[in-house]
């Protein structure tokens, strides 16, 4: 288990690196190994390579133990020791198992890395877990659970016997039915019908005078009063609709 860094910077340059755990904000102290807010040792030096790799910065920092570092995000800032340790680059780490693997293996519950799907139920699985909540209750096959067949439900309290209806006889709309539906603000569908059939049918009287009133279909009940111009513009018009 091993954090691996790796920099390219202008050879002969002294480099040091700090770690911060981002799920906490706390930082690495190289006196005693621990995450802690304010660490006594905050930077450790990040030696230069050599040869052809010169002007390759590197250090792996090992042992590092799950209980430090545990799985997560993590940011190693690298300082150059030479200008007041100044932040020249942040790099970004992901530790899973104290380790800077990349890729999260798969587990069978006991990290085991096999894929879990081959892992016998509830296996390894601590209680309390998917899977052995899955091995535990889910212990026979989905279509043995439904005893239902058309007739009276098995469990139900009061159980209902539902029978096969082929027809619509009997069945008729409430004029209420239409109250639910809103066509306009505060209007509803079985309102709005009586203007329409008012305008359609209704008995008009005033036409040519500037104001028009529509008498209801069929009905003495004033619907519709229109204040128009001679070209029959309404700029207004009062409805008096149904309660």
């Amino acid at each position: 288990m091993a954090l691996r860094i790796r920099f390219q910077y202008p050879t002969g340059s002294q480099l040091g690196y700090s770690i911060e755990r981002l799920n906490d904000g706390s930082f690495y102290d190289f006196s005693n190994g621990t995450f802690v807010a304010s660490p006594a040792t905050p930077i450790a030096n990040l030696p230069e390579d050599t040869g052809i790799f010169a002007g390759r910065f590197k250090v792996t920092l090992n042992p590092t133990p799950m209980a430090q570092f545990t799985d997560g995000d993590y940011v190693v800032t690298v300082h150059d020791q030479v200008a007041s340790s100044n932040v020249i680059a942040e790099l970004a780490a992901t530790m899973h198992a104290g380790d800077d693997a990349t890729v999260i293996p798969q587990s069978g519950g006991s990290g085991s890395g096999i894929d879990p799907w081959s892992v016998a139920l509830p296996g390894s699985y601590a209680a309390g877990t998917a899977g052995a909540i899955l091995g535990l209750n889910l212990d026979a096959r989905v279509s043995t659970r439904s005893t239902y067949a058309g007739g009276i439900v098995s469990g139900v309290a009061t159980p209902v016997t539902v029978g096969t209806n082929n027809d619509k006889v009997g069945y008729t709309l409430a004029p209420s039915g239409f109250d639910a539906i809103q066509v306009e603000s505060g209007i509803n569908a079985r309102q709005a019908l009586s203007p329409i059939l008012a305008a359609s049918a209704g008995v008009v009287a005033g036409a040519g005078t500037g104001v028009i009133i529509i008498k209801g279909g069929n009905s003495s009940t004033t619907r519709i009063t229109a204040t128009t111009d001679n070209a029959g513009n309404r700029s207004s018009v009062t409805l008096t609709l149904p309660s």
